[in-house]
């Protein structure tokens, strides 16, 4: 009867899976591109197995959080299920074998969704050279369900630590629950952090730009530790500072819209900071991806033979778009299902005299600074780092690909402007029909 129970009420709340089905669909589409580039580059001569391990490590942050969304959602039911008799150890275990089984339908689309991707988009010609296209769909299959196996495994002890600690009272309020801290000058000191991380990164960049060339090695090898750091650091203060002014009720706060759109900024400010930070960190990559690829592309580029350039261009241009589709789709995907949760509060100010116009605005407003907060600390990186990166390579490439690194971003750039276009109508024509 529980197990009824539950696989009806996950059907009536797919729309919160969708957000999770969507993003274990996606990023293990990625892992098994990433798995076939890793296989195909073995052959080839070069190692890319860093790719998957990178996507891995961001994919656990996004499926804990997904976790922690849909465990939110259903916070009342599993209260019920409590209430009516259910042990805990028994509904920890239903909602953990339903979320594997739902992950488990993702992985099997993901992966030949990813296969598909690299067969018909990636390597196709060396992809027949290799004549052993089941051998290699095995392998990349294997080695994603390795991934696939320690995401769930950790996600799943997360979440059943945190499904033990909560009692039914904690339940019953546990979606409508805001994060808050005891001190809230505590974001003062990550600000003092992100300052030091930041200017460690400056360093390591002037260490590249005026250090000889033998020395370059040591500050590129480090640099991206205090990168890394300063982007959670920076989402970590942002964050915290604007709770914290909202906490101190300033007047300007209740001046316009302020208080609403502030309030459902910081509402669940922790995790919107660790969620923000990665998206920032898979948009830096995605970048840094676009501008390697690219230079490989370039004819004047002899670092490597013409076919190791063209396999290792056209890898980082997809894996660019790839992470690019993440980033404005499952941001789009967030938007949309907070406008579908946000219908009574938008009745409410219908009823408080707010016009459909002003809503939309607002509901406008709520899409621009989701999309748009993880790519703050991007262009601080890039005005700072950029043109300091490009004068040295000016000094290392021909004359011919002079100023290539400040080119390669303005494209990269206009490649963000048209996807964040797109998105952003697609996010205001579905919640102008889930008004």
């Amino acid at each position: 009867m529980y197990l009824k129970l539950s696989i009806r009420n996950a059907k009536r709340s797919f729309a919160n899976y969708l957000l999770y089905i969507a993003a274990m669909t996606v990023l293990l589409a990625i892992t098994e591109v990433s798995n076939c580039i890793t296989i195909m580059g073995e052959s080839a001569g070069f190692q890319v197995i860093s790719l998957p391990l990178l996507i891995a490590v961001i994919q656990i942050v996004l499926v804990g959080y997904m976790d922690s969304f849909m465990l939110k959602q259903r916070a009342k039911e599993f209260a019920s299920y409590l209430l009516l008799g259910m042990g805990k150890r028994r509904l920890t275990r239903l909602f953990l074998w339903e979320v594997l089984l739902i992950g488990f339908c993702c992985y099997l689309a993901g992966t030949a969704i990813g296969f598909a991707i690299y067969e018909f988009g990636y390597f196709r010609e060396s992809l027949h050279e290799m004549n052993h296209c089941g051998f290699l769909y095995g392998k990349s299959m294997f080695y994603t369900f390795l991934f696939f196996c320690i995401i769930e495994t950790v996600c799943s002890f997360r979440l059943r630590r945190r499904l033990d600690k909560l009692q039914i009272r904690e339940l019953m309020y546990e979606r409508n629950r805001n994060q808050g801290i005891k001190n809230i000058g505590n974001y003062k000191k990550w600000g003092m952090f992100f300052f030091l991380c930041f200017t460690c990164l400056i360093g390591c960049v002037f260490a590249m730009v005026f250090l000889p060339e033998v020395y370059i090695v040591y500050p590129v090898s480090v640099a991206a530790i205090p990168l890394l750091i300063s982007i959670f650091a920076f989402y970590k203060w942002a964050y915290g500072c604007l709770y914290a002014q909202r906490r101190m009720k300033s007047v300007r706060i209740y001046q316009k819209d302020r208080l609403y759109i502030m309030a459902n900024v910081t509402s669940n400010f922790k995790t919107a900071a660790i969620v923000n930070a990665v998206f920032c960190i898979c948009l830096f990559f995605s970048g840094g991806s676009f501008v390697t690829g690219m230079l490989m592309l370039q004819p004047e580029f002899q670092l490597f033979d013409t076919a190791m350039r063209r396999w290792m261009g056209t890898s980082q241009i997809g894996i660019c778009i790839v992470f690019l589709v993440i980033y404005f789709s499952i941001l789009s995907l967030q938007q949309m299902i907070e406008v579908r949760q946000n219908s009574k509060s938008n009745q409410i100010m219908r009823c408080i005299g707010k016009s459909n116009k002003q809503i939309k605005r607002l509901v406008h407003q709520q899409a621009v600074i989701r999309l748009t907060t993880p790519m703050i600390m991007v262009l601080l990186i890039i005005l700072f780092c950029i043109p300091l990166l490009n004068w040295k390579m000016n000094f290392m490439l021909p004359a011919s690909l002079n100023n290539i690194l400040l080119k390669l971003t303005g494209e990269f750039g206009a490649c963000i402007i048209i996807f964040y276009v797109c998105y952003l109508a697609i996010v205001d024509a579905m919640s102008n029909l889930k008004r």
